[in-house]
Order: C-alpha cells, then structure tokens, then sequence
C-alpha cells in the first residue's frame, strides 16, 4: 500500500455516484476515511444529491477540493458527463464540475467511477503502482480501467466502457447486459421473487424434481453462465488491449461469486489456446470493496491522466471556499 504525508488541508471530499448507491466521505492522502455518507441516487436530481453530499462532507474541515466518480463516460478536461447508461438523461447535462463547484465552492474534478475504484485498487489495495494493473467491475453494470506505473490510461474523455461492447456472434447482447446486475434482476424477474447472486448458486445446485424447481434450476444455471462468459470475455479482452501484470476483479456481483468466479476467469486466462494471452497475468480479488472509488480520490492528483493534469487551470472547476 502507498502512503502519503497527511495534514488536514491534504483531505479532500470524496463522491461515488454509482447506479443505486451515492456514496460521500472525506479521504486523506493515506487512503483513509472519514465522515462518510450513504444513501440511495436520487434520480433526475442527482446534481443536487451530490452537491448535497459534498457540502455536508466539507462542513467544518478545512478541505478545499472535491473528487466525483461518476457512473459512465466522463469528459475530463470540460468537467462533465457523457453517457452513463444507469442515470436518467435528466441527469446528464447537470452533473458537470462547473455545477459542482459553484454549488458548493470547491475545488471540482470529476472522473468515471471506474477510474477511482482502480486509483483506490491500485494504491491501497490488491493492485500495484509498479506496471499495469487493470480493473473490471461487476456491479449495477460492468467497467473497467487501467493503471499503468501509477497514472490512469486514458484519454480527454475516460475509456475502457467494456460494458458496451457486444459479445462476438449475431444478435449477441452487450457484455453488461450478461455480466452484470441486470442479469440477476432478469432471472427475479422470470421467477417473480427477489434473489442475488448467492441465490442463483443455491438454486442452481438444487435437486428438487418438480416442474418449477426445474425451471428455476435452469434459469440461475443460465445466469451464471452469463455472467461468467460476460466476465471471461471482458477480462481477456482487457488483456489483449493493455497487457496487464494484474487483473483486479471487483464489484457487487464479483464480491458475491468470490473465488470461483475468480478461479473460473484465471484458468479461462491461462487456457492460450483459446485466449491467445501468453504471459502471466495475476487475476486477484479486490481489496477496497465498496471504499474502492472513495480511497481512490486520495491518490486522484498522481494517478489523474495527464490530458487531466495537462488541463488542471481549466476555467470555471474552481472553486472559492476559504
């Protein structure tokens, strides 16, 4: 783990917006939190949630800036947000740092939540700030990125969007269709009950006889195939495009697969003959767990892409608090 001098003027107000969850706290430079907040995305007024979140975060400390992960494509040097398939379009055009930062006074830098959670992997937990590192999520839907020697790989406008890609074959759905949440809510959907991840796996072990027990067995024995699939294909195609030394693999539904999902991506890996990945890649579990984007704003300011830091006096991103 990578640790930096702290004071009180290094912390900064930390955001996670994610699909369901916005999540707040005040981060200092050793990746360690404090004040946190959690509450469900209020959607069509997440500009105001957020805003919102950071005041109360900020409230009685002296820190100055604010770091916002964002769920979807995020335009780093304009400060705002693309796409982002799990919030209303109301949403978009509202969330940018210009907004943020006259709402609230501070210091306003947004990035895809992706991003931070791999920043947070990189520099306090199962990844390394030596090499590259890649990070897949499997959440509310499927993300990725890149660490490479300890800055994020990526453009003016953030990339790795895995999730988008559509699996090889006619008609196929998109990985984060299959890979993600989604999939599980689909199969909650056809049985007409709640279930999770670990439900899947019960109902896909049973051994009852009955024509509903059949079927149930067989729609979770499909979902995990699913995701498994959705996961093999965006884990090998991250391999492919960046040659990491590390795959760190987190997430909601990833937590909830644990290690079989991990030993399943590892040995679809190390299987040459059909991933055509030749070298070792270590696949390891994520270690921040939901804190993962949070801690990663403490390491923003090292870790941001240099189209970032090449544009960091953008005007109309800072902030006036005193």
């Amino acid at each position: 783990m990578t640790s930096f001098p702290t004071s009180d003027a290094a912390r900064v107000v930390a955001v996670d917006l994610g699909g369901t969850t916005a999540r707040a706290a005040l981060v200092d430079r050793s990746g360690v939190l404090t004040a946190r907040l959690k509450e469900p995305v209020r959607h069509g007024a997440a500009h105001e949630q957020v805003a919102d979140l950071m005041a109360r975060v900020a409230a009685g400390t002296d820190a100055v800036s604010a770091v916002v992960g964002l769920p979807g494509r995020v335009d780093h040097v304009q400060g705002r947000l693309h796409v982002a398939r799990n919030l209303p379009s109301t949403d978009l055009g509202r969330l940018s740092a210009a907004y943020l930062a006259e709402a609230t006074g501070l210091a306003v830098e947004l990035a895809g939540d992706a991003e931070l959670a791999a920043i947070g992997e990189t520099y306090f937990g199962a990844g390394s700030t030596t090499g590259t590192t890649a990070y897949l999520t499997l959440s509310t839907g499927v993300g990725a990125a890149v660490v490479s020697d300890g800055r994020v790989l990526s453009g003016r406008v953030s990339g790795f969007q895995i999730g988008f890609l559509h699996l090889l074959g006619a008609g196929r759905p998109m990985i984060e269709d299959l890979g993600s949440g989604q999939r599980v809510r689909e199969v909650a959907r056809e049985l007409g009950r709640d279930v999770d991840y670990r439900a899947l796996t019960e109902l896909a072990s049973g051994t009852g006889t009955g024509p509903k027990t059949r079927h149930a067995r067989e729609l979770a024995a499909g979902a995990l195939a699913d995701i498994a699939d959705a996961a093999a294909a965006a884990a090998i195609l991250l391999c492919h495009v960046v040659s990491p030394d590390v795959l760190v693999v987190g997430g909601g539904v990833a937590r909830a697969a644990g290690a079989h999902l991990l030993d399943e991506l590892d040995r679809r890996i190390r299987d040459t003959a059909a991933s055509h990945v030749s070298w070792d890649v270590e696949v390891r579990a994520a270690l921040c767990g939901d804190d993962a984007g949070l801690a990663g704003a403490a390491a923003w300011h090292l870790a941001k892409p240099i189209a970032v830091a090449a544009a960091a006096d953008r005007p109309g991103m800072k902030g006036n608090r005193r």
